[in-house]
C-alpha cells in the first residue's frame, strides 16, 4: 500500500465515529469479571462464541468502540478475577473480521510488546477491519504479572518517557517508507521498516490520564483519554485541564473517555436490588489484591469503612455505576456528556440479556436528548 492510497484522518472510520456527540463502547469482554468483581453467575463466559455474540450485537445496535482488557494472571479469591483472558492482539484481529463498524482498539502493555512488532500487528488488524484499528496504551503496573515476562514496572517518572519513545517508533513505522535507525533512552534499534502500512494514516491512540505525566502524555499524543467518573464536577474540571493542555500542543481533538457499569431495569427498585445483590457478593479477596497491586493502601482505610470501600471498588472502581430505569440511566449518561465525556465504555453483568434491553429502551432516549445520532447500517 502506498502512502497516497491511505485513508486520511479526516475521512477515517474513527472520524465518522466521532460525529456522535457521545460515542459508546464495550470494554473487557475478553476476560472473566467483565461486569465486576463478584461471584454472581450469569450467561457471561470467556469463550469465543460468547465474545462473537457480544461483538456482533454491539455492532448491530450501532455502538462505536470495542476494546479488550490486557491481563496475564488473575487476582485470586473465589472468582480469581481476570484469571481467564484472551490475548488482545489475536482477539481483536478476530473481532475485526466479524464486525463492520466497531473501532477495534487493542489494549497493549507497552513493556511487554516490542514497538516494531506492535506496529505490524496493528497494521494487520487495520487491514482486517478495513481501517478500524487502534491502540489503548497501558504503561504496565502489576508487578507479579510483569514478572512473568522477566520485567519490572518502570519507575513512575519513567513510564511515560518510555511510552513516548515506543509510540514515536510505531508512528514512524506507520508513516515512513525508507528504513531508519532509532536511538533513545530506552530503545536502540537499527534499520527499521514496516509494511504494509495501516489503512488509516493515523490509527487512534487511547491512554489513561490521572497523573501529571499521564495528562501531559494524553494532551500531546492521545485521541481519547480515560478519566475517573465518580465525581461529575471533578470529571468536568479534569477534561477542561486536558483539553487546555492539548490545545497548547496542537492536539485539540483529544477527547475524554470514561467507563461505567450499567444496571438498568424496568423499575428503580429492581435495578437497585440487583446492584445490591452484586455488591453483597463481591469477591473481597480478589478486590483487595487488585487494589493493592494498583497502589491503593488498603490498610490505611479506617477499619470500619474498609469493607464498604472494597465493595465499592469491586463494583465500579473509579466510575459511577448507572443504576435505575431506562429514563434514569439515559439521564445519567446525558450528564456524562454534559461533563465533557465524548466516549463512554459500558459494562454489564449479563451482556446478552442486558445489552438488547439497553439498545431498545435507553438508546432511543439518548437520541431524543441529542446525546446520540441514530446510526446508519453500513452497506
Amino acid at each position: 500500500m502506498t502512502l497516497k492510497s491511505r485513508i486520511p484522518r479526516a475521512e477515517s472510520p474513527f472520524a465518522e465515529c466521532r460525529k456522535q456527540p457521545l460515542m459508546l463502547g464495550i470494554f473487557a469482554t475478553n476476560g472473566t469479571g467483565s461486569g465486576g468483581i463478584h461471584t454472581v453467575p450469569s450467561s457471561y463466559e470467556v469463550s469465543w462464541d460468547h465474545s462473537l455474540a457480544i461483538a456482533r450485537l454491539a455492532d448491530e445496535i450501532g455502538l462505536e468502540l470495542f476494546m479488550p482488557v490486557s491481563r496475564w494472571r488473575g487476582f485470586g479469591g473465589e472468582s480469581n478475577f481476570a484469571g481467564e483472558t484472551y490475548e488482545t492482539l489475536t482477539y481483536m484481529a478476530a473481532i475485526a473480521a466479524v464486525t463492520r463498524r466497531l473501532m477495534t482498539i487493542v489494549t497493549i502493555h507497552l513493556p511487554m510488546v516490542n514497538p516494531v512488532f506492535a506496529a505490524k500487528a496493528i497494521a494487520t488488524i487495520d487491514h482486517v477491519s478495513r481501517g478500524r484499528g487502534g491502540i489503548n496504551m497501558v504503561m504496565g503496573w502489576y508487578q507479579q504479572e510483569m514478572g512473568m515476562f522477566g520485567l519490572a514496572p518502570h519507575k513512575q517518572e519513567e513510564r511515560y518517557a518510555y511510552a513516548i519513545e515506543w509510540l514515536d517508533i510505531v508512528r514512524r513505522l506507520w508513516a515512513e517508507e525508507e528504513p531508519f535507525d532509532f536511538k533513545g533512552r530506552f530503545f536502540d534499534l537499527k534499520n527499521l521498516v514496516s509494511a504494509p502500512k495501516p489503512i488509516q494514516v493515523a490509527p487512534p491512540i487511547v491512554s489513561a490520564a490521572t497523573s501529571i505525566d499521564g495528562i501531559n502524555f494524553a494532551a500531546h499524543h492521545a485521541d481519547l483519554t480515560f478519566a475517573r467518573s465518580d465525581d461529575p464536577q471533578r470529571l468536568r474540571e479534569h477534561g477542561e485541564k486536558v483539553r487546555a493542555m492539548a490545545a497548547e500542543t496542537g492536539n485539540s481533538d483529544v477527547g475524554m473517555a470514561s467507563l461505567s457499569l450499567v444496571v438498568c431495569r424496568e423499575t428503580e427498585a429492581e435495578a437497585k436490588r440487583h446492584h445490591q445483590h452484586l455488591r453483597d457478593n463481591a469477591d473481597l479477596v480478589a478486590t483487595r489484591n487488585l487494589a493493592i497491586s494498583s497502589g491503593i493502601n488498603v490498610d490505611a482505610i479506617p477499619e470500619d469503612k474498609r469493607e464498604a470501600a472494597l465493595r465499592d471498588i469491586a463494583m465500579s472502581a473509579g466510575s459511577d455505576a448507572l443504576i435505575g430505569t431506562p429514563e434514569q440511566v439515559a439521564e445519567k449518561i446525558a450528564q456524562f456528556h454534559q461533563a465533557g465525556v465524548e466516549a463512554l465504555f459500558l459494562g454489564f453483568h449479563d451482556y446478552l440479556e442486558e445489552l438488547p434491553f439497553f439498545a431498545q429502551r435507553v438508546l432511543p432516549l439518548l437520541e431524543q436528548r441529542g446525546v446520540r445520532i441514530p446510526h446508519r447500517s453500513p452497506a
